[in-house]
């Protein structure tokens, strides 16, 4: 009898064992009114990617091998939210196409911190509302709305019956939230006014003096992310402040010393990428200095491909072509451009800054629509499933120049090659195809007409006429 109980014990142990030790997820859902046929799943740095199939009445199931838990995004379409997984979880979610973010509910194992998360997220999007009438308000009132807006989210966490391991997680979040907002203050409020408010000098204390070393809100939390790279910034600044000599790498290297944590101290490292730019004379010593303080082969790649795109992309050297659809018809390439300086303004139809830059691209366009010697290219970086938009959008805003449409986003050999991440984006090049600048002034610049007229005169005499009459 003693040996069967024994067995017994000893077999429930193994069971609860081998269900503690789950390293997948079980993942299901339905979407209605979508017209997608994949769903896809990813996590930070896309280190962990699943397409799941989506059937014809919009279910989709699959188990999900992650290696870490934490934060994961979900994706149909241009919409996408994010959601907590844990190995273990058997997580089931429905979503409506039509009203992505509001109507989504999760049922299932790990259901309860999902839909909290729902939850904030609809409060968070009843308080935000439109962002000009958030920030741009007098000082004292954004501080007393924005801590009142934290005790609202504090409150909400208390009425949720999580346990303690996921309530700290969200704790954090709400706190890092609330300290990115104050951090973007003066961000959106010039944004929308032109004129930098008034802050205390003690105004960024509260970020400067943030805790830094927290992988897991890190991996977990984009919004920590970005505050660790404010508190980079800010710390930078004073500190070169301080001591004119002191150089930016010496000062970043001062700063990962003491972090634990081996991906905050790669990350704070890549800021220093966009020293690798031709316009810096010394990117090459730079960049040895910089790969020493690296320690993972993603980044030490990614500095790779930096520092060879800025070698490639010196004042002079022949630029990659591009050979892309004309929203007038047919195929426009570089090639096709010789003999014209060629002005290259890169955007996409989901932009609100390049859409901002339009009226003021409209009128350069009009002024030197009598130039022969310089052309004007849109190149619009939208995904395939964006094309009808896209279609629509050019004639709607009737900016003139040539409109293109890259063949594969941000993929695009001609992106690549710019390392083109951030839009609108600028780039001028000259009547050979060479490079004269891959961070031309924008449309908006007080500067860009000077700077278009300085090369124009310098290359008058070396014009040769355009090979091809080209679709304006």
């Amino acid at each position: 009898m003693i040996n069967k109980i024994s067995f017994l014990l000893l077999f429930s142990s193994l069971i609860s064992f081998g269900q503690s030790e789950k390293n997948y997820v079980l993942f299901s859902g339905n979407i209605k009114n979508t017209q997608e046929t994949v769903i896809k799943i990813s996590n930070y740095l896309n280190k962990f990617e699943k397409d799941m199939t989506i059937d014809s009445l919009g279910n989709f199931k699959d188990t999900l091998f992650i290696k870490d838990d934490g934060n994961y995004y979900y994706r149909s379409g241009k919409s996408f939210s994010s959601m907590f997984l844990r190995k273990g979880y058997d997580l089931n979610i429905t979503l409506d196409a039509n009203d992505f973010y509001r109507a989504t509910k999760f049922t299932g194992k790990g259901s309860l911190v999902n839909n909290y998360h729902v939850a904030r997220s609809t409060l968070k999007s009843s308080l935000v509302g439109d962002p000009k009438d958030y920030f741009v308000v007098p000082l004292a009132d954004f501080l007393n709305k924005i801590e009142k807006e934290k005790l609202a989210f504090l409150d909400l966490l208390e009425k949720w019956n999580l346990d303690s391991e996921d309530k700290e997680v969200q704790r954090k979040i709400i706190e890092h939230d609330h300290l990115l907002i104050r951090n973007n203050y003066d961000k959106f409020n010039f944004y929308h006014t032109q004129i930098h408010p008034e802050l205390p000098l003690d105004y960024y204390d509260p970020i400067k003096n943030m805790y830094v070393d927290d992988e897991q809100s890190f991996l977990n939390n984009g919004n920590y992310r970005n505050l660790v790279f404010e508190n980079l910034r800010h710390k930078t600044n004073e500190a070169m402040e301080k001591d004119p000599n002191l150089s930016v790498i010496a000062y970043t290297k001062q700063y990962i010393k003491d972090l634990k944590s081996a991906e905050i101290r790669d990350n704070a490292v890549s800021m220093l990428f966009k020293l690798m730019n031709a316009k810096n004379e010394n990117f090459e010593k730079d960049y040895i200095e910089i790969m020493a303080l690296l320690t993972s082969d993603y980044m030490k790649e990614k500095l790779t491909t930096r520092y060879k795109n800025a070698n490639s992309t010196k004042p002079e050297m022949a630029s990659v072509g591009f050979d892309y659809e004309n929203h007038a018809g047919g195929k426009t390439s570089l090639e096709d451009l010789k003999g014209k300086i060629v002005y290259v303004e890169i955007w996409a139809t989901w932009c609100g800054p390049c859409i901002k830059e339009m009226p003021y691209l409209t009128e350069i366009i009009k002024e030197y629509k009598n130039n022969e010697n310089i052309v004007f290219v849109n190149i619009s970086i939208d995904a395939k499933n964006e094309y009808d938009k896209w279609r629509a959008m050019v004639p709607e805003k009737n900016v003139g120049g040539i409109q293109l449409l890259a063949d594969d986003g941000l993929q695009s050999e001609f992106m690549k090659f710019y390392s083109v991440g951030l839009i609108p984006r600028s780039i001028m090049l000259d009547a050979e195809g060479n490079i004269i600048s891959q961070h031309a002034p924008r449309p908006s610049s007080k500067d860009i007409r000077t700077f278009i007229n300085d090369i124009l005169n310098k290359k008058a005499t070396t014009f040769a006429p355009a090979v091809k009459t080209m679709k304006n």
